[in-house]
């Protein structure tokens, strides 16, 4: 007997973590996530309620990167796990970086140096579409998500039951990827865990998301000023900078963009990767017919670096805010709770000639969901103990890119997997309603799940 525990990000988004165990004791966890919280709450990362099963477990596997898929993973080893982190080789340099990062800015709250370096040693990496064993009688297959570099869909086998958990996928085309790879048609699935960020909102395509990004864009330079783009490090960053050296590719050699933050980090790490195993094909042609290896090789892009020698960061932020050339600024923080942006913000918000262009997902309570909702007066804390009021003064634009998938795109995959049933997480109670009730709509058990909820069959 099969039995799926949901330890995290059931009925929300944050700390996915989820548990499949059975009556031979084999137990295998898929992600290990953290919950983070908005700043101003001072409350430090929720963990997924998975220690007590650490010491007992087969295997972890590992989506994609993100914090809240893979960020409590060397906690783990904290809590007396002992055997390997199973995740795509990309995945495997990008939470390097971000487990770094997230210690750094908390502390060892959930793990130490120590369990770093040991889950990064036990990590072991796979290739797409590549079978791999996870223990005697299980193996397991990543597909292609399209959601970051590296973002898998998980497809077990269990002694003949084939179950499909997609962590956080993208239906839609990007500049780096290819829709997601759906699983064959002709052998389907049992078990079906999906995701339902986006199930119950309208997601724009990406054409006409970036063809007004670029309207607001070109009204900015018009205005003489200088736009601010706060974007998340991994993922969203590089695909602004593919779109940019792409659709925008002349205008850039007079309104260059300069990029600031992590996101420095993970062009490093995309640059390793810019082959068809991991991007799709379409980039690489392009990139080829225009002389470019990656899109960051682009003469109009450039790095906070190339502002001036010898200076520190803050000074170069600063004279690039006040030099007479305009320029675009793609810097973190993606929800604008911390990093380069404040510097950003508090020398730049009050010029109306200026724009500040969100192109992320702003969770409630951030500073950037206040921003997009229309707030003015800000209190930014430097990090250091400072605190600095601004009143922004700037244009102020919201354009809706997603990495999730669209309703569309969750009902093509039941229509693909053909499961014999299917438990709905990821994603608020409001969307997981609307995504049962579509597949309900075409025949399909589906049932929606709720924080600590197990299920067996």
């Amino acid at each position: 007997m099969l039995e799926i525990s949901i330890l995290g990000a059931s009925d929300s988004v944050g700390k996915s973590c989820v548990m499949i165990s059975d009556n031979d004791h084999r137990r295998v966890v898929l992600d290990a996530g953290i919950q983070l919280h908005p700043r101003r709450t001072g409350r430090v990362s929720t963990p997924p309620e998975v220690d007590k099963y650490a010491e007992d477990t087969d295997a972890v596997l590992i989506s994609h990167a993100h914090i809240d898929h893979s960020g409590y993973t060397p906690a783990l080893y904290r809590a007396g796990y002992h055997g390997p982190i199973h995740m795509t080789t990309p995945t495997k340099d990008i939470v390097h970086i971000l487990w770094k990062d997230h210690l750094k800015i908390e502390g060892p709250h959930h793990y130490g140096i120590s369990h770093l370096q040991t889950a990064l040693m036990k990590v072991e990496t796979h290739n797409y579409r590549r079978k791999f064993k996870i223990t005697n009688g299980i193996t397991a297959e990543f597909l292609d998500a399209s959601h970051i570099l590296g973002s898998a869909i998980i497809l077990l086998d269990w002694e003949g039951t084939r179950i499909l958990y997609t962590g956080d996928y993208n239906d839609a085309k990007t500049p780096y990827h290819d829709p997601i790879q759906f699983p064959d048609p002709d052998d389907p699935i049992d078990i079906l865990i999906t995701e339902t960020t986006n199930a119950n909102r309208r997601i724009e395509g990406r054409k006409t998301v970036t063809a007004n990004l670029t309207k607001s864009l070109l009204g900015c330079y018009s205005r003489g000023g200088k736009a601010i783009i706060p974007s998340f490090a991994l993922g969203r960053s590089q695909e602004i900078q593919a779109y940019l050296a792409s659709d925008f590719d002349s205008f850039l050699h007079k309104f260059p963009l300069y990029v600031d933050g992590m996101i420095l980090d993970m062009n490093a790490v995309y640059e390793r990767y810019m082959n068809e195993k991991w991007v799709s094909p379409r980039i690489l042609i392009e990139l080829k017919d225009k002389g470019y290896r990656t899109p960051f090789d682009h003469e109009g892009i450039h790095t906070i670096d190339d502002v001036a020698m010898r200076m520190k960061r803050f000074k170069k932020r600063e004279l690039l805010i006040d030099r007479e050339q305009q320029s675009i600024i793609l810097t973190t923080s993606g929800m604008m709770e911390g990093g380069p942006v404040y510097d950003y913000l508090r020398m730049g918000g009050n010029d109306k000639k200026n724009g500040l262009y969100i192109v992320g997902y702003q969770v409630d309570g951030t500073l950037g969901s206040d921003i997009a909702r229309g707030e003015k007066n800000l209190e930014l804390d430097n990090g250091f103990g400072q605190i600095f009021d601004v009143s922004l003064d700037l244009e102020v634009q919201k354009f809706q890119f997603s990495g999730h998938s669209s309703l569309e795109g969750l009902v093509q995959m039941v229509q693909y997997s053909s499961p014999q049933k299917i438990y709905a997480v990821h994603g608020e109670p409001s969307a997981q309603e609307y995504y049962a009730a579509a597949v309900r709509n075409l025949g399909f058990e589906v049932k929606t799940l709720t924080s600590h909820d197990t299920v067996q069959m």
